[in-house]
């Protein structure tokens, strides 16, 4: 029992890090095409969103 929920937990652990990941990439690449004003207002907000989130 214990093994299948290490397992439940490490595949759990690795999806929610490729979603951050995913969301980070998407913003990266709408601060690029110009679709946000300020990147480094996109930077901010990915930080205050991804500093206490539950990984």
């Amino acid at each position: 029992m214990e093994a299948a929920g290490k397992k439940i937990y490490a595949e759990t652990l690795e999806q929610q890090q490729i979603e951050v990941r995913k969301s980070v990439m998407d913003r990266l690449r709408q601060a690029r095409e110009g679709q946000t004003k300020d990147f480094n207002t996109v930077c901010d907000r990915l930080e205050k969103k991804y500093t206490n989130a539950k990984v």
